[in-house]
């Protein structure tokens, strides 16, 4: 009794502290969407999406051009470097979303998920993420 109370309490402990450690299986072989960047809606006219596969490759479009790479996941910090980039001219907003989305992942950010979203927080950005499906 003792052993499963302290069990339960060091849960709810590390799920107060900041949530529960995400771990690398919790992100692969998922497709996710960007809605927001800072908390503003990203418009719809911009497509930004990412998807981390098998062996934590990481892919998506940024803003408008594409990018892939490998990433890492240390203390629940995600990191993609380097990331290569297709090399397309932008909008003005598409070009503040990829500033954005390749800044974070270069940078590395905080992962918070739950089963339909995903949250990237930066030094400067923070990308929230709506799940989309799941990768097969």
């Amino acid at each position: 009794m003792k052993l499963a109370f302290a069990a339960t309490t060091a849960l709810l402990l590390t799920a107060c502290s900041g949530g529960l450690k995400v771990v690398e299986s919790d992100l692969q072989h998922h497709h996710w969407n960007l809605t927001a960047v800072n908390g503003e809606a990203v418009g719809a006219d911009i497509k930004s999406e990412l998807e981390i596969g098998e062996h934590f490759s990481i892919n998506g479009q940024a803003g408008c051009n594409r990018f892939f790479g490998s990433a890492t996941l240390k203390q629940g910090v995600l990191k993609a470097e380097p990331l290569a980039t297709t090399q397309m001219a932008c909008s003005p907003d598409a070009q503040k979303v990829e500033i954005a989305v390749l800044n974070t992942l270069n940078k590395g950010a905080t992962v918070i998920q739950d089963s339909q979203q995903l949250i990237l927080k930066g030094e400067e950005y923070t990308l929230t993420y709506q799940l989309a499906d799941w990768m097969k």
